[in-house]
């Protein structure tokens, strides 16, 4: 008889399996709004963040530099952003989202709080709110210790 890779009485096996089927999902439904890989990310971080170097782009959202160019670029393309030169650094792009890239965002963040809802179905609030507050312990937890 075949053994289950992924453990479920583990917090890695748990976490392994919620975050494949969270990203599976997602990944599904970006692909109703034309969205691939990348650019839900980036087109959070823009709209929180308008004008923000592809540099910034690239460290907060730990993306090598070249990776960030060049979804930027079909981002551009697709007329989700544009970029302009920084007025006071020549050398520096800033990003902005057009208004189609503001309507993609909403749709990403649409499709962020359906999962939610799907993730926390039979959850009440108290346990919403602590199940947040425990990943988020965990996430702390890790972050100092790296």
């Amino acid at each position: 008889m075949l053994k289950k890779n992924i453990r479920t009485n583990t917090l890695h096996g748990s976490l392994i399996r919620l975050n494949k089927i969270h990203r599976k999902m997602a990944k599904r439904e970006f692909q109703k709004v034309d969205l691939t890989e990348g650019k839900p990310r980036l087109l959070d971080f823009i709209i929180n963040n308008p004008g923000c170097s592809q540099r910034e782009i690239a460290t907060c959202c730990k993306i090598e530099p070249a990776t960030a160019t060049s979804i930027l670029s079909a981002m551009e393309k697709e007329e989700l952003i544009y970029r302009e030169r920084n007025p006071k650094d020549k050398r520096i792009l800033n990003v902005f989202l057009t208004k189609k890239g503001i309507e993609s965002q909403s749709k990403v963040e649409k499709v962020f709080l359906e999962l939610d809802e799907i993730c926390f179905d039979g959850f009440s609030d108290e346990e919403r709110i602590n199940a947040i507050n425990i990943l988020n312990k965990l996430y702390e937890n890790l972050a100092k210790n790296k």
